[in-house]
């Protein structure tokens, strides 16, 4: 049968592909059939006829299914969260905070860790809930390519994680850029929330909403965790705040736990093998389109996720010299420093004042 976007020769070279995949995938595994695969699209043959960016845009709006107002959507879910984190903030966080009696800096950082933790816990329970009682996407990924076509219908229950995933991740870029705490990843965590949202943008519209779902299941937990190390981070920074730091290290024990089965393990062999490996067999003759796109995207999270790696060894490490007493964010290293400097400076500056004005008296 004659495909619509494929060539015979294209039909025959996957008919002739060697190999296959595996439903119990490892390292090992995802490297050798990244290799096989990406060989084997990449033939030059198989790309005779393709032109830079010509066909790539024809590609792309062949495979793009994105209604306008579903877009408006995500827009308004966009100022609905950001109006639900002012008011959480300054209502519910601000006033609990200065009944605690944080520290100044902690006082700007505990709101925004809170409202994190909050959404995160929401999202992710949902995405548990479609992935244990609606989909079985996780256990068998293998069977997401089975019913795939370009156009397909998405679930409402999945629209709804999506926009309200990629309203939150519109909403972060407008955050990191004028209401959260500034720190030294403040460019990589705006790279994040673009690539985050163009990850769900283009998985939706592509109808790549089930990968997507994975995405999001393996990521979040993470999230949960790392944020509510902070706050009671924050709340052990106290005097006589021992047991909540202690807490705080149980937390972060657990996050660390989580992000190298979540994020080092599953989203490589669960999401990385099933994007990049399976639908060479499963889905190429239904016509997959954006295959190299939507790799490259999933494969920069990746790349980003050791680099924040990086940032979590480095506080083991210092943890394990002994250079650390307590949980501290290396990233605000600078940015604390430079609180303590301020803090510092005014402290004299009112002293020096105090002096002059006894003097004038």
């Amino acid at each position: 049968m004659d495909h619509p976007y494929l060539t015979q020769e294209q039909l025959d070279e996957w008919k002739n592909l060697k190999g296959n995949f595996t439903t119990t995938p490892n390292y090992i595994d995802l490297i050798v059939g990244m290799w096989t695969a990406i060989s084997w699209y990449y033939k030059p043959h198989m790309w005779r006829d393709y032109k830079i960016p010509q066909s790539f845009i024809e590609d792309f709006t062949r495979h793009f299914y994105f209604p306008m107002n579903q877009i408006y959507y995500i827009i308004y879910i966009a100022i609905v969260v950001t109006i639900l984190r002012y008011l959480f903030e300054n209502y519910i966080c601000k006033p609990l905070v200065n009944w605690l009696a944080l520290k100044p800096v902690d006082k700007k950082k505990c709101p925004e860790s809170a409202w994190k933790c909050l959404f995160y816990t929401c999202t992710w329970s949902y995405c548990v809930y479609l992935l244990s009682y609606r989909y079985n996407y996780f256990h068998e990924p293998h069977l997401i390519w089975d019913d795939w076509s370009p156009g397909m219908d998405v679930p409402f229950d999945i629209q709804i994680m999506y926009f309200v995933q990629c309203g939150f991740y519109l909403h972060s870029i407008y955050g990191t850029l004028y209401m959260d705490y500034k720190r030294k990843d403040f460019y990589v965590m705006l790279l994040h929330h673009v690539l985050t949202m163009t990850l769900i943008f283009v998985s939706y519209a592509t109808r790549y909403h089930k990968i997507g779902l994975l995405v999001l299941f393996v990521h979040d937990i993470t999230d949960i965790w790392l944020e509510l190390t902070k706050v009671l981070h924050y709340l052990g920074s106290r005097e006589n705040g021992k047991l909540w730091e202690h807490a705080a290290s149980g937390c972060f024990i657990i996050f660390t736990f989580c992000w190298f089965l979540f994020r080092m393990y599953w989203y490589p062999i669960k999401v990385l093998y099933t994007a990049g490996v399976t639908p060479a067999y499963r889905a190429y003759d239904k016509g997959g389109g954006l295959y190299g796109f939507f790799n490259v995207l999933l494969w920069t999270l990746l790349g980003l996720n050791i680099y924040w790696l990086v940032f979590i060894l480095q506080f083991l490490f210092r943890v394990c010299i002994g250079s650390l007493s307590n949980l501290h964010d290396v990233r605000e290293d600078d940015d604390d420093n430079d609180e303590d400097t301020k803090s510092m400076s005014s402290t004299v500056n009112e002293a020096v004042s105090d002096v002059i004005d006894k003097k004038k008296i």
